[in-house]
């Protein structure tokens, strides 16, 4: 099993690019640059560059990590058609890798296709991160974070009425506070 093969996985995209942007940065424990850092969209992409891009070694850099985007692969999606993505490349790849460079998928959805062989390999052979989403608790303390981060400060009782107005749906909650804090400058 690779340690740096690592899959994170949930509904609410921001919260797992959020998690992937930490272990990124833990690995590296530098800034991200042009010489440590790649990322991909397998919407955009074939598997064949991001492979390939893996087992080079770093340039300039002690350590590189590679971000693969929308990695439906994993998941019942159907891709673009004009991508051909091989799976058998992809898994052969999974179960022998023994480098240094991370390579991270980023899969925005709630759960991967257990039937696949592909999953199945990745299950055996890699790191699985299943993001949740927030908690009530969990979702005020972002909310005054992202507050303070701006110098702003919300009462407790007004807090409480914002959640209660927006539920507890990351997506909303992000969207309703960048509209409140446009709206009070």
């Amino acid at each position: 099993m690779s340690d740096n093969i690592i899959t994170i996985y949930g509904e609410v995209p921001e919260l797992v690019e959020k998690k992937s942007s930490e272990i990124v940065n833990n690995y590296l424990g530098q800034e991200k640059d042009d010489f440590n850092y790649v990322k991909f969209n397998m919407y955009e992409n074939d598997l064949t560059p991001i492979i390939e891009e893996t087992l080079t070694m770093p340039f300039f850099s002690d350590k590189k990590a590679i971000v693969v985007k929308n990695a439906y692969i994993f998941t019942g999606e159907k891709g673009a058609k004009e991508l051909n993505h091989n799976p058998e490349q992809l898994m052969e790849f999974i179960e022998k890798y023994d480098g240094d460079n991370l390579i991270l998928f980023e899969v925005y959805q709630n759960k991967l296709d257990e039937r696949k062989i592909l999953t199945k390999s990745l299950k055996k052979n890699a790191q699985l991160k299943k993001v949740e989403q927030m908690s009530e608790e969990e979702i005020k303390k972002w909310i005054q974070n992202k507050l303070h981060e701006n110098y702003k400060d919300i009462k407790q009782d007004a807090l409480n009425l914002f959640i209660e107005l927006t539920g507890i749906n990351f997506n909303i909650v992000s969207q309703e506070l960048s509209k409140l804090m446009l709206y009070i400058g």
